[in-house]
């Protein structure tokens, strides 16, 4: 929380151990001069506001410096009584605002003789801990006796809960704290009555289903404080987000200020994009010795052949030799990585990289202070690798993105990243750890073989521009909203002052009615709904799942307790598809087999052994869709093309599994039966319909495209439609692959369907899919799924219309498919633009472009051309269309075919 508004005060350090230029020529290996681009990008000083000018003279008086611009903005707008979201970059004093407004809060208080408390939400007890020294620190610069203390999951239980019950002014905590202690809030009756300031820091994370169940926190916790006769003001933090005055207003269901133009300083920076190069048999044979499971998702994306194109070494090998090299070179380093597993592995391959290059790194010991860093080590631990980072005595430290939010770890000379992390904000996030003030810094992105960090290193400029991805949050989730009602009315009993405060009136009468009729609640909102459930119903909720069930992880029996894999529950999602019967799974560098999946107990577990085999199991999961309805539909660039918003039913089936083995990837034996049930989920999607004529025009165009296995596996013969359906199908992945570049999400909260018979798809009046053979609205098997598909199919009395489908993948929905759908025409300008231009020479496409380990169908057919067709006649871009070119493929009725 240290601030400097003049220049820096080691002036004359600009400099920097390395350079991007002195990094690309000092390398020990021979590189494609496009494998690497520098970016040089500027600095600005800080603009600054004398204090007094903004606070009362018993704090401005005080404080050794000047405001930041924006922090002086943001004081002035809670001193107006307006609630306040921080919007800035890394290390640019945000949380100094509230600081300095829990101080004013404290003083006036203290003036009335009254007391004055504040509730402070970090995302992490790391931070939490790190920001309880910052706050004690200024507090006790400033001369203030504001006790500030941590209460979460470690704090000790007994005398010293209720001692920070009962006496401090600032507690920190974090929410799935808050969603306990809101069950017992009499005990907290003092704090409450006195709260004056909820501040929600890093709020940018709080996105998806995990954004859901905060912003119904923030919810409940505001009803309670209400009872207790609170109305607090908000402050939240969040790093640059495309929406943060919409954004914060979900979370916390009031109108908020933003402030987003930085004041603090900023340094120039070096910014390198690099791409590692070809793999040689060296390093292949280096990779497949540490086995790891980024490397090993990377190796079998797409499947192996002998006639695919070289693939360039995993960032998860070439980012720790960066690191090192870095290291070696006296600048200290922090190295990003996506795993705790892949942060200890990072600091093992950083030491092998220059034992291999001895000739090269020629002073053994120089720069090899490095630790690795992450929430899995204890709190001790943390503590002392952020001291020493802090205090210059390591090198180099490598860190899942713990280290990303704001604890304080000193102003460090280079940043790299193990891959794009997914979002610009992210990205400026963790970058922005090096070079503090006006110091410059070196930051280095290495790219993994996949479609975002290839789209990234190959348009630099996307990095650069104003528009930042939304974060979506999402409250009409039914599922999420239903577990919330039921914790609210165990704190507090619900009646008609909730209406409209809580949730509106026939939304509230909804989830009571389906919990009178479950026995958990009674009553009338006239008179009061009360709880009377199971003791404590806050403990089933899971901030990252919609549904309360959660499975737990145990030993089986008669295993040694040391053998504990010591792992979070699983959503029941997961454990379909990645801990049934006979999967091994790698944790914490131990492997371990799924031995029992108990779905009925009381508390639903998966029960694992160690094991140490040279294989690992891989899930196929395919995919359909049932009942979709339309709720919102437009026509894009009058093009003919139908774009849809809606919900319907989605089929998931990880009905087999393959061996793989960890040496080369190769399968060892393949669809193995899990006997799982199918996953149904009622959630949100969107859905585009292409043309007839545009159909008809691409199907003739791409006849002459075959895949034998595929249309003999279909027992159809050679299909002419299966060009454009590998165009339809890698259109749809590519859209999916490249949402994360408009949209705060994980491509993994998203699913797909490419389908010629859309329309067999969609919610109709007979036969339904409720009415098909059986009565069975959920097909047992994706074969059975088939056969539904294409009795409904064969049912239409028009043609079917083709395109794809996107949808959420949560019962419910995130709000995604909303916001793809809002978003659509740049999403596909973008698709179109990264298919196009990869380099990788194939029809059916790379990793880097179309193909998704997560595809169902294999990645097959996928054909990139097709896609960049359709996309160009998506957005008005594509050549008029002849009526001849149709007249043939015009009479054919086309298959029921689908791809997920």
């Amino acid at each position: 929380m240290n601030q400097h508004t003049d220049t820096d005060a080691n002036a004359n350090a600009t400099d920097i151990p390395v350079t991007g230029e002195e990094l690309v020529d000092t390398y020990p290996s021979y590189r494609e001069e496009a494998d690497v681009s520098l970016v040089d990008l500027p600095g600005h000083p800080a603009e600054t506001v004398p204090g007094e000018t903004v606070l009362h003279p018993d704090l401005a008086g005080p404080l050794d410096h000047d405001l930041y611009s924006h922090q002086a903005m943001a004081l002035e707008a809670l001193a107006d009584d307006e609630n306040v979201c921080v919007a800035t970059s890394t290390a640019s004093g945000k949380t100094l605002v509230y600081a300095l407004q829990i101080a004013r809060n404290y003083l006036a208080a203290r003036r009335r003789g009254e007391e004055s408390t504040a509730y402070v939400c970090y995302p992490t007890k790391a931070l939490s801990r790190d920001q309880e020294r910052e706050l004690n620190d200024l507090f006790d610069d400033l001369g203030l006796e504001i006790d500030v203390a941590v209460y979460d999951g470690d704090t000790e239980r007994g005398e010293p809960r209720k001692r920070i019950r009962e006496e401090a002014d600032v507690v920190i905590s974090n929410f799935a704290g808050v969603n306990t202690y809101l069950h017992d809030h009499d005990r907290w009756a003092r704090f409450f009555a006195a709260c004056d300031l909820l501040v929600i820091d890093e709020s940018h994370t709080y996105t998806g289903v995990h954004g859901m169940h905060v912003a119904w926190i923030v919810r409940r916790l505001k009803r309670v404080l209400a009872y207790y006769g609170s109305d607090p003001q908000f402050v939240l933090t969040s790093a640059t987000i495309g929406n943060p005055g919409a954004h914060s207003s979900a979370l916390i269901d009031e109108p908020i200020t933003v402030v987003d133009e930085d004041g603090s300083p900023q340094g120039p920076r070096d910014l390198v994009l690099w791409n590692p190069p070809m793999r040689t048999g060296e390093e292949a044979n280096g990779v497949d010795a540490i086995s790891d499971d980024a490397t090993a998702a990377s190796a079998s994306a797409g499947g192996a052949s002998d006639d695919e194109p070289p693939e360039r070494l995993p960032a998860t090998i070439e980012a720790p030799q960066v690191f090192s090299h870095l290291t070696y070179h006296d600048a200290q380093t922090l190295l990003f990585t996506p795993s705790r597993k892949l942060a200890e592995l990072s600091i093992e391959r950083a030491g092998e990289h220059r034992r291999r290059r001895d000739r090269y790194y020629v002073t053994p010991d120089r720069g090899t202070a490095l630790e690795p860093y992450h929430a899995g080590h204890s709190r001790k631990k943390r503590h002392g690798t952020e001291h020493q980072l802090k205090n210059g005595l390591l090198d180099g430290v490598a860190s899942t993105n713990a280290l990303e939010l704001g604890i304080n770890v000193g102003a460090m000379d280079a940043t790299v990243q193990m891959g794009y992390p997914g979002q610009r904000q992210s990205f400026w996030q963790q970058i922005g750890r090096a070079g503090r003030g006006e110091r410059r810094a070196l930051s280095v992105l290495v790219a993994e073989h996949r479609t975002l960090d290839q789209y990234v290193v190959s348009h630099p400029e996307f990095l650069l521009e104003t528009d930042v991805e939304d974060a979506v949050v999402d409250v009409d989730n039914d599922a999420v909203f239903a577990q919330h009602v039921r914790c609210a009315a165990d704190e507090l009993a619900l009646d008609e002052r909730d209406v409209g405060e809580f949730a509106e009136c026939e939304r509230l009468e909804g989830a009571l009615e389906m919990w009178r009729r479950a026995g958990q609640v009674r009553g009338r909102l006239e008179t009061g709904v009360s709880y009377t459930g199971p003791p404590r119903p806050q403990s089933s909720i899971s901030l990252y799942a919609t549904a309360g069930q959660e499975y737990e992880v145990r030993l089986a029996e008669g295993v040694d307790d040391r053998y504990d894999p010591e792992m979070e529950p699983l959503a029941r999602e997961r454990v379909f598809r990645d801990f049934h019967e006979g999967a091994v799974r790698l944790h914490a560098g131990q492997q371990y087999e799924v031995c029992e999946v108990d779905h009925d107990a009381p508390q639903p577990y998966v029960a694992v052994r160690p094991t140490n085999v040279d294989y690992y199991t891989q899930t196929r999961s395919e995919v359909t869709i049932l009942d979709a309805e339309s709720e919102e539909s437009r026509e894009i660039n009058d093009t003919g093309f139908d774009l849809h918003y809606g919900t319907g039913t989605v089929l998931v089936y990880h009905g087999t599994y393959d061996k793989v083995a960890v040496h080369g990837g190769k399968p060892k034996d393949q669809a193995i039966p899990t006997d799982n049930p199918p996953l149904q989920m009622e959630t949100q999607l969107c859905w585009l319909e292409v043309p007839q004529d545009v159909e008809r025009h691409l199907v003739e165009e791409y006849r002459e495209y075959s895949v034998p296995e595929l249309e003999s596996e279909a027992g159809l013969g050679p299909i002419p439609h299966i060009g454009y359906v590998g165009g339809l199908h890698a259109a749809e992945h590519a859209m999916i692959g490249v949402a994360p570049l408009e949209l705060t999400l994980d491509k993994r909260d998203l699913g797909g369907l490419s389908t010629l018979t859309i329309d067999s798809h969609l919610a109709m009046d007979a036969p339904s899919a409720a009415e098909t053979p059986g009565g069975d609205r959920a097909p047992r098997s994706i074969e059975a799924a088939r056969a539904t598909v294409r009795q409904l199919s064969n049912a239409l009395e028009r043609e079917p219309a083709s395109g794809w489908f996107v949808y959420d993948g949560i019962e419910g929905g995130l709000g995604f498919s909303w916001a793809i759908y809002d978003e659509f025409e740049a999403l596909a300008r973008r698709a179109r633009e990264h298919v196009a231009d990869c380099d990788c020479g194939r029809i059916d496409g790379c990793p880097a472009c179309v193909m998704d380990e997560q595809c169902g169908n294999d990645n097959v057919p996928l054909h990139r051309g097709a896609a960049v067709d359709i996309f160009d006649r998506l957005l008005g871009e594509g050549n008029s269309l002849e009526a001849a070119d149709t007249a043939d493929s015009e009479r054919e009725r086309r298959p029921t075919l689908f791809y997920s």
